[in-house]
């Protein structure tokens, strides 16, 4: 929705990810209740989101951008060539190795220039090693050269 708002004449693609089948399928059906929605602006909840009794129903506009796939991250592939990666509240569950392994693996799958955000328990005190510059607190670019 904010890439839509910002960059309206560009086709977008997110890919969202996750290891759970039920909550990807929650995701899929964009169906949301107000609480839910409670701290999004007004003004892009109308703008983008349809009531039916007391849930509201993301469009088929955003649903469009949005590729959902079951994907688990210490075992499967990554695709490549991200302008962003956000993984938030995940690593928290993970060893220092695995954590290391899945750092390079977001690296190899950013673009030069690309940027990972992670959440606020989750910075990455061995940046530099694994190739990352950082701009800003729980933000981490892939260098350009």
């Amino acid at each position: 929705m904010i890439m839509k708002t910002l960059t309206p004449n560009t086709r977008h693609r997110i890919l969202a990810t996750d290891l759970d089948i039920e909550i990807l399928a929650k995701a899929k059906k964009g169906e949301y209740t107000d609480n839910e929605l409670k701290a999004m602006d007004p003004d892009r909840k109308k703008k983008y989101f349809t009531v039916t009794g007391d849930k509201y129903h993301v469009s088929q506009e955003i649903k469009d951008c949005i590729e959902f796939k079951r994907h688990n991250l210490l075992k499967d592939n990554f695709e490549n060539g991200f302008d962003l990666i956000l993984c938030r509240n995940v690593v928290i569950y993970f060893t220092e190795e695995a954590k290391d392994q899945l750092y390079a693996n977001f690296f190899k799958a950013l673009k030069p220039g690309g940027i990972l955000f992670v959440g606020a328990t989750e910075a990455i005190l061995n940046f530099r090693k694994l190739g990352y510059t950082s701009f800003q607190p729980f933000f981490y670019q892939k260098p350009l050269a």
